[in-house]
């Protein structure tokens, strides 16, 4: 039985902070350099998503499976877009930033604390024409030991 769960929040790409960083929250905001300014402000959104997904997840029960998971990230179209683009790239695999792997970054950096445990992920990112995204997570049965054969190359 394959089990899914949609969490309703659009999803985000990891953001590499630093201790630098730090400075900007002891800074009052009217005196910040507009290039200081926007990167407080990306950090605070990047802290937001991980709030807001985590309290999403724990509302609908959501507990990560390190055995075997596949994670469908809905990427919604700019708004620059045309409606004939939008409605043409619907569904169609997001092969453009931000990058799937910094997607899944931010994803397990906002629900747990070590992402050591998990063994088997399967990631895709998709458009969609709608103004917000969201997240699919469907567990799979995997099993825990397979029989593995030498490839003939290698065999002596």
């Amino acid at each position: 039985m394959i089990k899914k769960i949609t969490l309703n929040i659009t999803p985000q790409s990891h953001l590499r902070s630093t201790r630098g960083d730090s400075i900007f929250f002891r800074i009052p905001r009217e005196k910040l350099r507009p290039a200081g300014l926007a990167r407080l402000l990306r950090i605070e959104k990047y802290n937001n998503y991980k709030i807001d997904l985590l309290t999403e997840a724990k509302k609908k029960g959501f507990a990560l499976n390190p055995a075997g998971m596949h994670i469908t990230f809905w990427i919604p179209c700019p708004k620059s877009w045309s409606q004939t683009k939008k409605t043409a790239y619907h569904g169609m695999l997001h092969q453009a930033k931000p990058d799937i792997d910094n997607l899944a970054k931010a994803f397990f950096d906002s629900l747990v604390v070590e992402d050591k445990f998990i063994a088997n992920v399967t990631l895709t990112k998709r458009w969609v024409d709608f103004p917000l995204g969201w997240i699919d997570c469907e567990f799979k049965r995997v099993y825990n030991r397979v029989m593995v054969e030498l490839p003939h190359k290698y065999r002596v």
